[in-house]
């Protein structure tokens, strides 16, 4: 407070050494001494000067209300120079007003001073100004210039009605909006399309009509539009009403000509027939693939332009891949190479002449031909190949042949088997028919021979023989006429064997009669033969020893299948019986010895019925080994 108080006096003291001088006036008279203090003198000076004064304060006051009102105004700085200048000259005209008498002359000089600082500013800031000035366009020009600028505006606005009114023609839909989505336009076809009028669309976001699942999808496209890249095209669906439907936008990016950007504008169309159409044959082209993958067949399509397979399916594939030539599984120039490296040698040669063959075929034409495929393995795999014609070029020649291969290998081995086969049975019908044609040999010796014995027993012991060697002759020949060389229809053969018996042993079929109940059963060589020889035994002693003295009677035989793949054979006579002393488990005879052995070949049991007659009952197995 004290340094304040001390201060302050001192800060007077020194302005007042500065001012002083400026304001000294002891030393000079009036300037209106000079005018003799004439009145009318005085007033002609006070009002001229008071005139000039207020007008100088006033123009400048006019310039800086000019100046602030005009912020387009060019060289604005200018006006407030000279508003300066202005104002230091009205001062040294009010100071000559004041100088008539207060002699304060050097207030009066270094105001004209300053004054005369300002003007020369001015002076020399205003000669580099003067050509830019001379620049400006003049009235007359600015006219010219104005009715120009109306003239463009005029046509402009004319061009904007013409485009206005080819955008509200379109059928497209077209619409402007900003980077954020807020739409800027929209066209009347939008506003139909979505049912909204326009005051409900701009001003907007464009996001709330879009699939919900696309939105994303949509938003990343339009982020990727610059200045490089200024035009994509977006497939998306939109909400329109209650339902969803498939639009097709071309959007740009819109620039001045500075590069800045402006906006977006999009043009769009409905696209939702195209887009089922597409989905339509994408789905049928996937069934279609489903299935050509899924068929146990090679399919491919051969192309000749390019020499090589355009196409195949996933088994032609596989295949090529299992057998090691395949590295890209996708690349058809790749399965191409592969099925010419696994083609048999032979068959490679054959595919130059196959190709001119297509050159002389029509449509529809189907060729046939069979290739063999080299594995792994050093072995080859067959194929039956049908191909026809898929396209030709323009000047008619064949260009591609759609083509589907089966692997037949196991048809030709099954071919080589039953060739294989035939020859077998044909081997083995010859050894069935020489066997036959043995055992007949044998048979017409034992039948020489019991012509020339004049022995009972001995021609008895012969007739025997000779009936066991016919039931085997007659097994041999019944495969030799038999379909299958193995098996023989054992209903037949009962039927042929036991009408042989009654001849042999000369039986009066008045007297003893044969009755048969017989299924059709197929019985193997094995089975056969055997069961052949026990019922030629049991049938032969029926007709020696069941009916003496010219005794009437009947011999039945049956065959019959049980449960159990068991099969029962029956052989039957109502004659005199066997002798009560006769054990079944010690047989002396040899018939007996013979049945009993042939029982056991066939893993069957046999049991025997005395009253009334005889009954023999054999049961084994049709599966019973050979």
């Amino acid at each position: 407070m004290l340094t304040s108080v001390f201060h302050a006096p001192l800060l007077d003291v020194a302005l007042q050494r500065l001012l002083n001088p400026l304001v000294a006036s002891a030393m000079f008279i009036p300037h209106g001494h000079c005018y003799l203090w004439k009145p009318e003198l005085l007033w002609l000076h006070i009002l001229s000067d008071g005139w000039i004064a207020l007008a100088y304060y006033s123009i400048p006051i006019t310039l800086v209300i000019f100046v602030r009102k005009r912020q387009d105004l060019p060289f604005d700085w200018v006006f407030l120079l000279f508003g300066a200048f202005i104002v230091a000259c009205g001062t040294t005209h009010l100071l000559e007003i004041w100088t008539l008498w207060h002699p304060t002359y050097w207030l009066s000089g270094f105001v004209k001073s300053i004054t005369a600082l300002v003007s020369v500013s001015t002076a020399v800031l205003l000669i580099p100004l003067v050509p830019k000035a001379l620049a400006l366009p003049s009235p007359a020009l600015l006219e010219v210039t104005n009715r120009e600028l109306e003239r463009e505006i005029a046509e402009r606005r004319k061009s904007e009605a013409r485009y206005r009114a080819i955008v509200e023609d379109q059928t497209e839909l077209i619409t402007r909006f900003q980077p954020d989505g807020t739409l800027l336009f929209v066209n009347d076809a939008y506003c139909r399309y979505f049912g909204l009028q326009p005051d409900q669309i701009i001003g907007q976001q464009y996001q709330p009509v879009i699939y919900e699942a696309d939105r994303e999808k949509v938003a990343q496209a339009v982020a990727t539009m610059s200045l490089d890249n200024p035009m994509v095209t977006i497939e998306n669906r939109v909400i329109v009403g209650d339902g969803v439907r498939w639009t097709q936008w071309i959007n740009r990016a819109l620039f001045d000509q500075n590069q800045q950007f402006i906006e977006f504008q999009s043009v769009g169309r409905d696209v939702t027939e195209r887009k089922q159409a597409e989905i339509a044959l994408e789905n049928s082209q996937r069934f279609i693939q489903k299935i050509a993958d899924t068929a146990p067949v090679l399919l491919y399509v051969y192309d000749f332009i390019e020499n090589q397979m355009i196409y195949s399916n996933r088994d032609t594939a596989n295949l090529l891949n299992r057998q090691g030539n395949l590295t890209d599984t996708d690349n058809d120039a790749a399965k191409d190479y592969a099925l010419r490296a696994s083609l048999h040698l032979d068959d490679l040669v054959q595919v130059s002449e196959w190709r001119q063959q297509w050159y002389t075929m029509t449509e529809g034409n189907v060729l046939q031909r069979e290739y063999r495929l080299n594995q792994g393995n050093g072995e080859s795999r067959y194929f039956q190949c049908q191909e026809t014609l898929f396209s030709r070029t323009d000047e008619g020649a064949p260009q591609q042949v759609l083509g589907v291969a089966v692997d037949i290998t196991d048809r030709k081995m099954l071919q080589k088997l039953q060739a294989s086969l035939k020859e077998k049975q044909v081997l083995l019908q010859e050894i069935h028919h020489r066997v036959k044609n043995n055992l007949q040999i044998v048979y017409s010796l034992l039948r020489l021979q019991t012509r020339h014995s004049s022995d009972p027993h001995l021609i008895s012991s012969l007739l025997e023989s000779q009936n066991r060697i016919k039931s085997i002759a007659l097994v041999h020949e019944k495969l030799y006429r038999s379909d299958d060389i193995a098996k023989i229809d054992f209903s037949q053969y009962i039927n042929s064997l036991a009408a042989y018996l009654f001849s042999a042993y000369k039986v009066d079929s008045n007297a003893i009669a044969l009755e048969t109940e017989i299924d059709s059963i197929i019985l193997g060589i094995g089975q056969a033969v055997p069961c052949g020889l026990i019922i030629n035994e049991l049938v032969s002693n029926a007709l020696k020893y069941a009916f003496p003295g010219n005794l009437r009677g009947t011999i039945t035989i049956t065959l019959h299948t049980q449960e159990q793949s068991q099969i029962v054979l029956c052989v039957k006579d109502n004659g005199v019986g066997l002798p009560e002393s006769l054990d079944l488990t010690e047989p002396t005879s040899l018939g007996l010895q013979l049945v009993q052995d042939f029982v056991d070949q066939l893993d069957g049991n046999i049991q025997i019925d005395r009253s009334p007659g005889t009954t023999f009952t054999v049961t084994f197995s049709s599966e019973t080994r050979s």
